[in-house]
């Protein structure tokens, strides 16, 4: 029987809820308006988190390294609220629990999922091939629309339960029976949503003008309420983190005046809101004459990188003066990378749409950070672009703390760029 995504984030908030009481009823927890508002406030952090994500793939090592750092800051966050032994044992119960449910949910539902493909093409090539590599649906089924007919036995005994279009439907015939299959409770998705779904970024390959006019999301370009709280947002994280790393920071100047000789900020001109250029702040992490012979792509072990630099770049260290440029407003703490003007001019000639990038402030990290590896070529930028357009398209508050979550994992393992 085929489940929803509705009718499963019903069934986890089941289970969240009983497992809690379940573990407080072994830990003979007191429950009182302040135990009862944090484990309320605890769920929803699962929730923003993702902790029960059910639209995944293979269970990998982020998940258990998500689940492990959201369940030690509540555990730390608890210890007025909740006696340390028992909430260490309630937060160490409920981490276990979340892998196992997240384990036996991959092997027994999402990687039995079926799909039928309407389409054969190179478009249905693609999404077999990463179908295959993410093991999250088996495709059941690849047909062409002139075998849209009494699909109706086949779809029920193969319990299929999405149909991804990958070709341009014409006949009228062929759309009436899609349409009835959408109405008997089949999930129907053209390509491009799809993809856009499965992998969280947008195939720029793939949209137009008309997509980007008519489609939804992009509330980050109009709506007023909330731009003024995310720079609300902003201004506060940047001022709180700035009082906290300013004994970093001070360490910071010290070794990069010992280590090498020049200026201690790096100040650079790159493009923001409105293709308007601004001066960014940066530690410097390169020798004084990195950039003698011109502007150049920054490279994986870039042997310009003073020993310092790379570790600075590594933690982040060299991006924390770029907490002005947020309380100033030249940046926000998530968006997309600002570039320099020389570059841009270079990949809008041979990238579609990569001037969307602007019609938004640049962030101190991004999707585009957190979801692709290290790159400095055209390619990269292209690949980039996919995952700044889908953070555009839908930015929301949550998704920005989802983001600098993201961020944290990746400074705690040195795997900055």
């Amino acid at each position: 029987m085929y489940l929803g995504a509705r009718k499963f984030t019903i069934i986890n908030t089941i289970l969240n809820l009983i497992t809690y009481i379940g573990f407080i009823w072994l830990l003979k927890i007191e429950i009182n308006i302040y135990t009862s508002i944090f484990l309320f406030l605890t769920t929803i952090i699962y929730y923003v988190f993702n902790i029960y994500n059910l639209e995944r793939g293979k269970v990998e090592f982020d998940d258990f390294f998500n689940g492990f750092i959201v369940n030690t800051i509540l555990l730390i966050t608890s210890y007025k609220i909740i006696p340390l032994r028992h909430s260490t044992i309630f937060f160490s119960l409920n981490f276990l629990f979340q892998n196992l449910y997240r384990i036996l949910i991959y092997y027994f539902f999402v990687k039995n999922r079926n799909i039928m493909i309407l389409g054969k093409n190179k478009k249905t090539d693609e999404l077999k091939k990463l179908l295959f590599e993410k093991q999250i649906y088996n495709v059941a089924a690849e047909i062409s629309s002139d075998e849209l007919q009494n699909l109706d036995e086949l779809i029920k005994n193969m319990n299929i339960t999405k149909l991804i279009i990958t070709e341009n439907i014409k006949e009228r015939s062929h759309i009436e029976y899609v349409l009835d299959l959408k109405l008997k409770g089949i999930q129907v998705f053209d390509y491009l949503s799809f993809i856009e779904k499965l992998e969280e970024k947008v195939p720029v390959d793939s949209i137009s003008e008309e997509w980007i006019l008519y489609g939804s999301g992009f509330t980050i370009l109009y709506d007023g309420i909330q731009g003024r709280i995310k720079r609300i947002f902003d201004i506060t994280c940047a001022i709180i983190i700035a009082i906290i790393t300013s004994p970093i920071m001070l360490i910071s100047i010290l070794i990069i005046k010992l280590e090498s000789k020049g200026n201690t900020l790096y100040i650079q001109k790159r493009v923001g809101l409105g293709n308007k250029e601004f001066n960014i702040y940066k530690f410097r992490s390169m020798g004084q004459d990195a950039e003698i012979n011109g502007a150049q792509w920054a490279e994986k072990n870039d042997p310009r990188v003073t020993k310092f630099g790379n570790i600075m770049r590594k933690t982040r260290i060299d991006e924390l003066p770029q907490l002005w440029n947020v309380i100033k407003g030249d940046m926000t703490f998530v968006g997309p990378r600002p570039e320099r003007m020389i570059f841009i001019k270079e990949l809008e000639k041979g990238i579609p749409f990569y001037n969307i990038r602007h019609c938004v402030k640049p962030g101190l990290t991004g999707w585009a950070q957190v979801k692709y590896p290290y790159g400095a070529s055209v390619e990269d930028a292209f690949q980039k672009l996919q995952y700044d357009l889908y953070y555009i398209k839908h930015q929301t508050v949550v998704f920005d703390i989802m983001v600098l979550f993201k961020t944290l994992k990746i400074v705690i393992f040195g795997r900055g760029r």
